[in-house]
């Protein structure tokens, strides 16, 4: 992959973001609670976006935004799920997640991949986790039916995008720091454009899910 083709994707996944947020500007008054902690995560990922970017153009190692910017995603994640999935897992078990995983990450940062190393340890283990609970996610929709229609569920369509993202970038995530620190330039554009790629479509059903009216039955 081109440098000029890789950048046109990084950009178009960058200003694609802010989509939802102009969304929820004429939307919010209708948002359930899913919808409204998916817009917490929203903005806390545009946020970091654009210090992660002001800092690229600056030539200042962005890493380490990436680092606090995990625990944050993973909490706001879990304040997304603890609801959908109170039928499978209490409030202590999400507490107890969030804690477990933030000393993980905090370790990972101070004794293994420092601030100026990308901290594919944790992007992996965040991942693996996300992925559990999408797939636990699709378990309780068969155990209790709460919308007529899935397609009205905003809950539906951000499971699925998290479970299509974090599993298309698990082994990115995990080989970042190892495989591809001797190889070309054209192989990281294309890793990493591949990512932009799935970023893409993450935020497309970031936007589906703010779009819908859900309709319980």
């Amino acid at each position: 992959m081109s440098i000029t083709l890789f950048e046109n994707l990084t950009w178009a996944a960058f200003i694609f973001l802010f989509a939802p947020l102009v969304i929820s500007i004429f939307r919010f008054r209708f948002f359930n609670f899913s919808q409204k902690r998916l817009l917490l995560l929203i903005l806390a990922t545009v946020l970091v976006e654009v210090i992660s970017r002001v800092l690229w153009y600056k030539r200042i190692n962005n890493l380490s935004v990436y680092h606090f910017y995990t625990i944050i995603e993973f909490l706001l994640i879990v304040n997304i799920y603890r609801k959908e999935l109170s039928i499978l897992f209490s409030k202590l078990f999400f507490k107890i997640m969030g804690i477990l995983f933030t000393v993980f990450a905090l370790v990972n940062t101070f004794f293994f991949q420092d601030l100026n190393t990308f901290n594919s340890n944790a992007t992996t283990v965040l991942g693996l986790l996300v992925i559990f609970f999408a797939l636990s996610y699709f378990y309780a929709l068969l155990k209790e039916v709460k919308y007529s229609v899935l397609e009205n569920n905003p809950m539906f369509w951000v499971n699925s995008g998290f479970l299509i993202y974090f599993s298309s970038n698990l082994i990115l995530f995990f080989i970042n720091n190892n495989l591809f620190k001797g190889a070309s330039n054209e192989a990281g554009y294309l890793i990493w454009g591949l990512h932009a790629i799935v970023n893409i479509v993450l935020t497309v059903f970031y936007i589906i899910a703010l779009w819908v009216n859900p309709k319980k039955l």
